[in-house]
């Protein structure tokens, strides 16, 4: 070969060659990541190279694939919610198959919540004070609705009277706490009370409890804070889930729940039924014997996408209840209770920023009506008919150190009433709102927000709330809050009319009142091990003014007259301590105490039937992978009760006994995908005949069959 040819030769190859070796050698490493206490693949596992701006997402099977990787030493990095997070050193190119494995938390921080930012945080990066009560704690509880649950809760007191069962937060009563269905607002308050009990167990995944004033979110009702109750959804394989219960004093229920995936939106229909036959301990007891109960809850949702970036969440829902209470041997007091909900929610993402419009339908129809036992005859009767309908459109962008939130929103309402001046009243309420959730440094962050309402009756209102977070280290958290909250005047408050002729009192309504204040201060320390324990000490100060209470006005054709007024101030302070240990995987104790301090400052006296002292505990001891056994306590200390003359002076006043109350829960899964449970509420037969009501000892059964399981 000549030189000239050989020449050319090398040149050729060179041409081929050199741009091969400029380009940069880039790779693809694939493998499987696994839970490392059942060995079960993970799938929808996060996988990011945060160096190189790159990542992945583990499939149904747990395997995953990451692409475009160059030569060298990269930091991975994996998470999964309910699992600690992990880092590993991966080399490029790969010898074989990655096998990684994530151990579950047995403490879990990394359940995403809403409530408290209204965008999704993990629990430990909330910046203001929010509990979680998982579904699993839920079904270790043995209850057939939520307030048989949250009063296991250190903070949360649930009281229970004639006008139902509701939820007391850091002294303040349920009148002045929101509660929420999936963000929607519950309505149907009886005497400013809302009826928890009408909330089955069966369709939550969790509860979410954000302590202190979230005006600045929510506007009225959320002085104490914010219950929202998150139900189960479907996921994209067919299932069916079906449970029965069966108790004492007549206690029978049953559900069902059906999930497809139908044309590519999840889908889920569900009923339950509980029926009560109450119970007659409390015969002299102020309030009422234990009411007898009929309840049926149905409901459907779908989710799905209607184009690549606009997704949309339909909800509706049904609620029917009729109580009977026996009063006297002459007459039974029947309660029919009616709401339906319905919620459109679309949510469309942007690349700068996502917006959310929700648009939510509420209606609530309440009657009452005493009846004469031997002939059934109707001898009074009462109606009340509630309605709200609430539109809200919100933007949400992240921007470098900051989460930007800006909301406007528009409620109508209605109230049709035996009770009220005119039997109609209507009222609108428009509402702004911003939030600004800003990373000073990489351990300490703030959250400024403020809300501005105005309503048709009453006008504006400016509800502002700074908060502020220091991560000492990364398994602990420090946060201080301070905001202002605010409730409204009910219809009934401003225009009540109602005579009571047996008695001799009547009552009037107040269209000049002012909402009710408070200023919240909160201080948070919180440290965790996700494996070994979790531990919580909470400080709370709230000042409350302008309290609507009844005011003696005078004596008119010998009837007592009471009006409606802001009269009332009060003060509630104290301190909640929680820990949660595990001796090891299978042993978990959890103790909880509070102390609260209240002060009603216009009768320099304590609040009426608030618990100075109140602690709980409660040991899980998981038998076999399969079985658990839970025993909880529950400890309210003495209480004080202040009755008012007609001066508005305290004339008599006493101390009602503490009490304690223990419960035991077993539960096993069967075969087939078949559960059940058995247990004992109120185990040593406590109750009180006079500040009932409260059933004694009651045993209950249940059995459950969950498709999805057996598939599993």
């Amino acid at each position: 070969m000549s030189y000239k040819k050989i020449t050319q030769v090398l040149f050729g190859v060179l041409v081929i060659v050199v741009p091969l070796l400029a380009q940069p050698s880039v790779h693809t490493v694939t493998g499987k990541i696994l839970n490392e206490d059942t060995a079960q693949p993970l799938p929808y596992v996060n996988l990011v190279l945060t160096e190189l701006g790159l990542g992945s997402t583990s499939n149904d099977d747990g395997y995953f694939s990451i692409s475009d990787l160059p030569t060298g030493t990269h930091t991975l990095s994996i998470s999964y919610i309910g699992f600690e997070e992990k880092i590993f050193e991966i080399s490029v190119p790969q010898g074989a198959p990655l096998n990684l494995s994530l151990k579950p938390e047995l403490i879990e921080m990394s359940t995403l919540v809403v409530t408290g930012t209204r965008t999704e945080r993990f629990l430990k990066d909330v910046p203001v004070t929010t509990q979680v009560i998982t579904r699993e704690k839920l079904q270790e509880a043995g209850g057939s609705d939520i307030s048989q649950v949250l009063g296991y809760v250190t903070g949360i007191a649930v009281v229970e009277n004639q006008f139902g069962t509701g939820i007391e937060l850091s002294g303040f009563d349920a009148n002045h706490v929101l509660v929420m269905i999936d963000g929607v607002k519950m309505i149907g308050r009886t005497n400013g009370q809302l009826d928890i009990s009408q909330i089955p167990v069966e369709q939550i995944e969790r509860i979410e409890v954000v302590k202190g004033a979230a005006s600045a979110l929510y506007g009225s009702e959320a002085m104490g804070g914010v219950v929202n109750i998150i139900t189960s959804k479907s996921n994209h394989d067919p299932g069916i889930k079906i449970g029965s219960v069966l108790g004492g004093y007549g206690r029978l229920g049953g559900s069902i729940s059906l999930s497809a995936n139908l044309l590519g939106w999840k889908s889920k229909l569900h009923a339950n039924s509980r029926i009560y036959g109450g119970n007659t301990l409390n015969t002299g007891s102020l309030w009422e014997n234990g009411s007898a109960y009929d309840k049926l809850n149905y409901g459907f949702q779908t989710v799905g996408h209607l184009t690549e970036a606009l997704s949309m969440d339909f909800q509706i829902s049904r609620f029917t209840e009729v109580q009977t209470a026996d009063v006297s041997t002459n007459f039974d007091d029947v309660t029919t209770n009616l709401r339906n909900t319905g919620r459109l929610e679309l949510v469309s993402k942007g690349q700068l920023m996502t917006w959310t419009m929700g648009l939510d339908y509420s209606d609530y129809d309440h009657v009452y009506e005493r009846v004469v036992t031997s002939s059934g005859f109707v001898s009074s009767s009462d109606q009340t008919l509630e309605q709200l309908i609430r539109g809200e459109l919100r933007g949400q962008m992240d921007h470098n150190d900051h989460a930007l939130m800006l909301g406007v929103g528009n409620e109508s309402e209605r109230t049709e009433s035996d009770r009220i001046v005119g039997g109609e009243q209507n009222a609108s309420l428009s509402h702004l709102f911003l939030q600004d959730e800003w990373s000073l440094t990489p351990k300490t962050s703030t959250t400024l927000g403020a809300r501005w309402d105005s309503h048709s009756i009453y006008g504006d209102y400016l509800s502002p709330k700074i908060s502020l977070m220091f991560k000492p280290e990364m398994i602990s958290r420090i946060r201080l809050s301070f905001g202002q909250g605010f409730r409204a005047p009910t219809f009934k408050e401003l225009f009540i009319d109602y005579t009571v002729v047996g008695i001799g009192y009547r009552i009037i309504g107040n269209p000049e009142l002012n909402p009710e204040r408070s200023n919240n201060f909160n201080l948070d320390l919180e440290r965790w091990h996700t494996q070994k324990y979790h531990g919580r000490m909470n400080f709370f100060y709230n000042r409350i003014e302008n309290l609507i209470d009844y005011t003696f006005l005078r004596l008119e054709d010998n009837m007592q007259l009471w009006q409606t007024a802001n009269i009332k101030q009060a003060i509630t302070s104290g301190a909640e301590v929680d820990l949660t240990y595990f001796f090891n995987k299978r042993v978990e104790l959890t103790m909880g105490y509070a102390f609260l301090n209240t002060w009603d400052v216009d009768n320099e006296s304590p609040i009426n039937l608030k618990a100075k002292h109140k602690a709980n505990t409660s040991l899980r001891i998981k038998l076999t992978n399969s079985a658990s056994f839970n025993v909880s306590g529950q400890y309210i200390g003495d209480r004080y009760y202040g009755e008012e003359g007609l001066s508005g002076d305290i004339e008599s006043e006493e101390w009602i006994d503490s009490y304690t109350i223990w419960n035991l829960h077993l539960q096993s899964k069967l075969i087939y995908g078949f559960n059940g449970n058995l247990g004992i509420k109120n185990l040593t037969d406590v109750y009180d005949p006079v500040w009932g009501p409260m059933p004694g000892r009651e045993w209950y059964f249940g059995i459950n069959y969950n498709y999805e399981n057996k598939k599993r």
